[in-house]
Parts: structure tokens; C-alpha cells; sequence
């Protein structure tokens, strides 16, 4: 046996099915010997920093380890942007890359990947013999997994193609995980059910690590019981759509109301939720608030920005407990549920003035959320565009929204959206990306046509780099600096081999939307918005306006 068909032994026991990445020199062999067994698929990328922003979505979504391939040198130093992005978003991910040998004589592609893995932020381990490489292999995914973050696998060449003359076995690393603390214990909690006891006006925040763990009917039970106001992350947007007391999203992406409640908070529970700076605003969010968290980690990485009380646990498990106590205690309180705070959130909403130069972007964000079937995969990129998607796109009952702004890195949606469609091939996909985001990484488009995926794609295109359009304008900068005439989206998806449309009317949108799905394959929306029109965080940052963002109303 050949050590690369070793290699891919060891791969499909720790349960890789899927895979991204481009080949070269330093993968081909183990490529191929993956690709025999017919219940692996490879995806192939067109550039390697989309092939682990694949896997990072991929790994996202399906609950799996995202899994990377690419060559040597190059190969590798394409991924920087794409692992810190990981590491930020916490996506167990493994990038395996080829190495070129020590000392060789062609050193073209020959660098230091130690330095610049962990430069990437990801933890780097290497096969360092035919006899190690069983127990090396393990570790890699071991750390992705209980680290959760980016690990690069680093395979030298030389050794790939070495023969091994004995009976090779393998223990994946699933069989040497700890198990995790699910339900902590009473003292532990304690602390944070005396809390929510006395608490006036308490809020929960709720994020990714509630809705992974199926926690909404506990939290909500929990809030019920103590009067506390229903909030999500970013990430956990929509998840308690249609309850009475839902507020939202906390955080830059607050509406007006629900600024004006977090300010009076006393307690905030964070259900899977980190309660990091743009969800607390810098901490400047909830200012009058005791705060505490519930998280499987064992301990955040740092004290962060509003320090308080920490509990680790299973969000779901966790959450039951607190209500076993508190219903033990026959505890029962109107909380912040009162006719004051029933006023602020059921006072009509802002009137905005539509703009003349473009679709209208709240109009449009609100008909795409609207537009979204139940069940739906939403994938949004970043840029200025992506707060209207945040704070005026309702989502129906069970959208999964994913977006990839961990980084701040614009040009990383297109490769996250490929890889949540890849591990999610039976639900309907809609992405959005910005015009400036998407021309970083259009050759994708061909990767979806390639591999017959369904995506109906929206480009928000204003065409320009809003952010920076914006805030050359708040200095008194010539804002046609970042500002370009846009090219013809929908021509370049049909040269790869989609379809698309240009959007002339945002009551357009709809009908797009469900040809798009009919399509099956790639379909286009080119939406072109007003170009003059700031979001709201933007407007109250940069331009000193009073937020009127509405509270967001469930679809019906």
C-alpha cells in the first residue's frame, strides 16, 4: 500500500464524504486515491482561499469537519484569508497541503508552512514518518475538533508516495474525544438562577450555539417564565420570529426599539451567544446590565468587552435545568413584559423617504426576506450591504441564514455559500453577495454551474464599494473613488452557464426569486440599489442620525 492511499484510508475514517480544493503536485496522488471510493465527492475549486471558505461553510451547516486540499507553497499561501476567517468564526475545519521536500533542488515552491499557517491563525501539524503518520493524522482532526478552529495538515511530498510494507490501522480521532459537559451542575448555575430571580427587566440573547443545539422551546419556556424579552446575535437572526415578545437582533443591528429597551436591561442571559463587541455595541448596548453566558466551550478566549458570570453547558440542556429550578421555586414574574415596554415595541414604524437613484435597499431586503421559502438555506456575504439584509429581511419559519463576515473580509460569501449548498444539496439556496464582493471571486459562478448546483444568487450591486463610498463622503472625499460604472452580472452568469435576470422594479423580486428555484442551477439577480444610500449603523456612525430602524415583523 501506497502511504497516500494510507492517507485516504485515514480520511474516510474520520469521516470525510465531501471535500474542496484544487489539485497540484502535492495532493494529485491522494486526490485520486480518495476519488476511487464512490462515496467521496471533490469539489474543485477555482481558487484555494474559496476551497476552505467552502469548507468553513460546508462545516457550518452539515455538522461535519470541513475539509481543504491544496498544493504546495502557493497552494497554501492563497488560504491566509480564508483560515483567519475560520478561526474567527470557530468552523472545525482541516486544510491539508503537500509540502516540498527538505532540501531539494527545485525549491520554487518551497517555504516555511509552519510560519505561516499559525500567521493564518491555524494550528499546524505534520506527518513526520511512515510509522507516525497514523497517530498524526488523528491529532490534526482531534485539535479541529476540540478546538474547533482551522488546522492545516501539512503531507511532504517525499513521504506520499513511500510504500508500507505492513498492515496499516487507524483510530480516528472520534474515538478519543472527552465527553462533553452537557449539563452543569447546581452550584454552577446557582449564581445565574438567583439572577434571573430578581431581575426586573431581564433580556435573553440567544446565538448559533442555541439554535445548534435545538435550545428555542427551553428558552423560551425560561423566558415566559421570568418576563424576559426575547433577543438573537447576529447569527441566531429570526430564531424567535413571531413570538410576541421577540426584539430582534441586539447589536449594531438593533432595531430603534430595541435599542431603547436593551438600554434599560438589568440582566441579559447570552444562550449560545458570546455577547461580543457588535452584539453588545462595545459594550455600550446594555450599560445599566448584569450579564451571563451559557456556552459549551469551557472558557471564553478572553474577558471580552462586558465581563460577568460564566456557565458551561449544553444550550438546550442548560437552559431545561434553570427552568427545573425556577419552576421548583414556583418562580413566575411579569418581568420587562410590561405596558411600557408593549408601547415602545407597537408604535408605528418610521417613514423613510424612498431614493431616486436605485432600488429602495429596505424595500428590497424586506421583499427578499419575504421571497424566502420555509426551510431555506440564506448564505449573505459582507460589505455595506449586508446590515439590510440584518436589520430588514424577515426570515420564515426554519431559514438558516449564514454569513461570512467573521474576518471583515469582503469576497468570502461566494465560497461559504458554495460549501452550505454542498452539505445541504436537498434544501433551496438563496445567497447574496455585493458587486465589489463578488468580482474578488466570480470564477466560482463556474464551479456551480460545474457542479450542478442550485443557487439563486442576488448581487446587491451598488456599484461600488459602499462602505467606502460612504465614508468618503462623511470626510468630504470624491466618492467616485470607490465607485465604478458595474459590469453585466447577468451576461458573465450566462458565459459560465447559469441564468439570471437585471432587476427593474423591487416588486420584480419575487417572480425572480421563484424562477430561480425553478431553474435548479445557477440564476443570477442582478438588483441595482441606490448607490446614496447609507444603512442605518452607517448613517448613525458616520453621519450622526438618530436610528428609526422598525422592529421587524414575522412573515405571515
Amino acid at each position: 500500500m501506497k502511504a497516500y492511499e494510507a492517507i485516504a484510508q485515514s480520511l474516510i475514517a474520520e469521516g470525510v464524504t465531501d471535500f474542496f480544493g484544487l489539485m497540484g503536485d502535492g495532493n494529485m496522488w491522494l486526490w485520486g486515491a480518495l476519488c476511487r471510493n464512490p462515496a467521496v465527492k471533490p469539489y474543485n475549486a477555482r481558487h484555494e482561499s474559496m476551497a476552505v471558505s467552502m469548507a468553513d461553510g460546508y462545516s457550518r451547516t452539515s455538522g461535519k469537519i470541513g475539509v481543504a486540499m491544496v498544493t504546495c507553497g502557493p497552494g497554501l499561501t492563497q488560504c491566509g484569508t480564508s483560515l483567519i476567517a475560520a478561526y474567527r468564526g470557530k468552523t472545525p475545519l482541516v486544510l491539508i497541503a503537500g509540502e516540498i521536500e527538505p532540501g531539494a533542488k527545485n525549491r520554487t515552491q518551497s517555504m516555511d508552512q509552519r510560519r505561516f499557517a499559525e500567521a493564518s491563525s491555524a494550528r499546524f501539524h505534520t506527518v513526520t514518518s511512515l510509522d507516525n503518520m497514523g497517530e498524526e493524522i488523528a491529532e490534526a482532526f482531534y485539535a479541529a475538533r476540540i478546538h474547533r478552529g482551522p488546522v492545516v495538515l501539512n503531507l511532504p511530498m517525499h513521504l506520499q508516495e513511500n510504500e508500507l510494507d505492513w498492515d496499516y490501522e487507524f483510530r480516528p480521532s472520534t474515538d478519543f474525544l472527552p465527553p462533553r459537559v452537557e449539563t452543569p451542575s447546581a452550584d454552577v448555575l446557582a449564581p445565574v438562577i438567583e439572577r434571573l430571580s430578581a431581575a426586573e427587566r431581564p433580556v435573553i440573547v440567544a446565538g448559533r450555539g442555541a439554535r445548534a443545539a435545538n435550545a428555542r422551546d427551553e428558552i423560551i419556556r425560561l423566558a415566559d417564565r421570568v418576563g424576559a424579552l426575547l433577543a438573537t446575535s447576529l447569527q441566531g437572526k429570526g430564531y424567535f420570529a413571531g413570538h410576541p415578545w421577540d426584539i430582534g437582533i441586539a447589536g449594531a443591528f438593533a432595531s430603534a426599539p430595541s435599542e431603547q429597551l436593551l438600554a434599560e436591561a438589568d440582566f441579559v442571559l447570552g444562550v449560545g451567544a458570546e455577547l461580543g463587541y457588535y452584539t453588545t455595541e462595545g459594550g455600550l448596548l446594555f450599560p445599566s446590565a448584569e450579564v451571563a453566558r451559557i456556552d459549551i466551550r469551557a472558557m471564553p478566549d478572553e474577558i471580552g468587552v462586558i465581563p460577568g458570570l460564566y456557565v458551561q453547558g449544553d444550550a438546550r440542556k442548560s437552559v431545561a435545568a434553570i427552568n427545573e429550578a425556577l419552576e421548583s421555586r414556583q418562580v413566575r414574574r411579569e418581568g420587562f413584559r410590561t405596558a411600557a415596554a408593549r408601547a415602545v415595541l407597537d408604535a408605528p414604524p418610521h417613514q423613510f423617504e424612498p431614493p431616486h437613484d436605485g432600488l429602495d435597499p429596505r424595500t428590497l431586503a424586506r421583499m427578499l426576506g419575504e421571497s424566502l421559502p420555509k426551510g431555506a438555506l440564506f448564505t449573505v456575504g459582507a460589505g455595506h450591504f449586508f446590515a439590510w439584509i440584518g436589520m430588514y429581511a424577515p426570515l420564515p419559519e426554519g431559514v438558516e441564514i449564514q454569513y461570512s463576515y467573521g474576518f471583515g473580509a469582503v469576497g468570502q460569501g461566494i465560497g461559504v455559500a458554495i460549501g452550505t449548498g454542498a452539505g445541504n444539496p436537498r434544501r433551496p439556496h438563496i445567497a447574496v453577495e455585493g458587486d465589489g464582493s463578488l468580482m474578488f471571486n466570480i470564477q466560482e459562478l463556474e464551479t456551480i454551474v460545474r457542479h450542478k448546483m442550485q443557487m439563486v444568487l442576488v448581487v446587491w450591486n451598488d456599484t461600488g464599494y459602499g462602505a467606502e463610498v460612504h465614508k468618503l463622503v462623511a470626510k468630504g472625499f470624491d466618492e467616485k473613488l470607490a465607485q465604478w460604472e458595474s459590469p453585466n452580472f447577468v451576461a458573465l452568469a450566462k458565459a459560465f452557464g447559469g441564468d439570471g435576470v437585471l432587476l427593474r422594479d423591487v416588486s420584480e423580486l419575487p417572480a425572480a426569486i421563484a424562477a430561480g428555484l425553478r431553474n435548479g442551477g445557477l440564476y443570477l439577480i442582478d438588483a441595482r440599489v441606490s448607490p446614496t444610500t447609507p444603512t442605518d449603523p452607517y448613517a448613525k456612525v458616520h453621519f450622526g442620525r438618530e436610528s428609526h430602524a422598525p422592529l421587524l415583523r414575522p412573515v405571515g
